[in-house]
């Protein structure tokens, strides 16, 4: 049931006291009672149901299920009608069980009341945590097709599935989220979720994406497992661990197997601040890091990797790269004509990053336990006694991923984890 402060509660008052100051003779004309008027302006939607019912009338910006709930895709439909709204998400699964219909996308504009959760004006989503709050797409589909910029924090998101089915091909990619625009992810878990591309992430070209105190991990895909940047991002003291990517996948063309962390094919700038990039793999390329715009390291004619092009741009500051293989075999970056430019303060497990600034840690062991609850809202990676990451770090941000103070020792860690011990 919507709060008292809903819109629709407000409606129901604004439609009794109109009533009351119209005229008799107005009141007895048929057109004296008529539908709540259209919103447009921003509101903020609490979703009061895990039942994934369609809005009533999505053209009238108001959050409302034929049995009077609001849902999360009723909320996502009904900030469509507005603009700058936001959905507040109290602890549940949300678990989408209405499967797409291909035969109601029309271009790029697929149905919003089945499917996936389409984005079509700037949103934000809160939930109440990422151990609480769980957008589960049920395999049924993505969960999130972002087509304006959005806001996410404090959630989960599982389960999705993009598949072959949709026009165009590049509709194979973001098993997670599709991001179309400006996306910020902040205290996100990202799991468990395939695709063609991208499984947990799909950046398409004109993109850009913040990920922030965030975890992307055990995602798969035919080419970049964990995240897709087909442009510019940042990565800022986040974990990306245990993705994988499988070739051929389901991926369609021949061109797979590339990225099993991170796999970067645009232009723009990508940087890496803080964060840790550990037991990603993949069957080509590189296991932690593969930068190749346009698909430059698919030619048939090898590419010294001495070959600095500024085609790709990946930057690394206070970043472990570490634990991630191809085939089995140790592979923590890969790049083709594109530069990987180090800030200092960076530990690379193999030395295939190729890190060479101040503070650099090159063909180092980092010694971290496995991706697991260290306490903060999402998993993390943590520094195990001895490791070399431990108060080797400059220019932190002030806490962790979990939110612990930085630093708690001589200096800050390296990655996204700081030790307390």
């Amino acid at each position: 049931m919507n709060l008292p402060t809903s819109p629709a509660s407000l409606s129901v008052v604004l439609a009794a006291a109109m009533a009351l100051a119209v005229p008799a003779d107005m009141a007895a004309a048929p057109t004296a009672v008529a539908a709540a008027p259209a919103a447009d302006g921003p509101t903020e939607f609490t979703v009061d149901t895990t039942s994934d019912a369609a809005d009533a009338d999505p053209s009238d910006g108001l959050c409302l299920t034929a049995s009077g709930a609001c849902s999360l895709r009723a909320a996502v439909m009904a900030a469509n009608a507005r603009q700058g709204s936001t959905i507040t998400l109290p602890p549940g699964r949300y678990r989408l069980t209405v499967p797409p219909d291909p035969g109601k996308i029309i271009g790029d504009h697929p149905d919003p009341a089945t499917g996936d959760l389409n984005i079509a004006v700037p949103t934000t989503i809160r939930g109440s945590g990422a151990r609480t709050t769980v957008i589960d797409a049920n395999h049924l589909d993505r969960a999130f097709r972002m087509q304006a910029d959005t806001r996410l924090s404090d959630l989960t998101i599982t389960g999705g599935v993009a598949k072959e089915r949709e026009l165009p091909v590049t509709d194979t990619g973001g098993g997670g989220i599709a991001n179309g625009h400006h996306m910020t992810l902040r205290r996100v878990a990202v799991t468990g979720n395939s695709a063609g591309y991208g499984g947990g992430i799909f950046n398409i070209p004109g993109s850009h994406l913040d990920l922030i105190d965030s975890t992307v991990s055990g995602n798969v895909a035919g080419e970049a497992g964990g995240i897709r940047f087909d442009d510019s991002g940042t990565v800022t003291n986040s974990t990306v661990a245990g993705n994988r990517v499988t070739n051929p996948g389901d991926r369609p063309g021949s061109l797979a197997g590339y990225g099993g962390g991170i796999d970067i094919r645009g232009r723009g700038p990508v940087v890496i601040l803080n964060s840790t990039i550990v037991g990603n793999s993949s069957s080509d390329g590189g296991g932690g890091v593969n930068i190749a715009p346009a698909y430059l390291d698919s030619l048939p004619y090898p590419i010294p990797d001495v070959v600095d092009l500024p085609l790709g741009r990946l930057t690394l500051r206070n970043s472990v790269v570490a634990g991630n293989t191809v085939d089995g075999k140790g592979a923590d970056c890969k790049k083709a004509f594109a530069t990987i430019t180090s800030e200092g303060h960076n530990i690379d497990g193999d030395g295939s990053c190729r890190l060479t600034a101040a503070g650099d840690l090159p063909s180092r062991t980092p010694l971290i336990g496995p991706l697991a609850d260290n306490g903060g809202p999402t998993d993390t990676a943590a520094l195990l006694p001895g490791s070399p990451a431990l108060d080797a770090a400059a220019g932190c941000p002030a806490t962790d991923q979990r939110g612990v103070a930085r630093p708690q020792g001589a200096a800050c860690d390296i990655g996204a984890y700081e030790s307390t011990s």
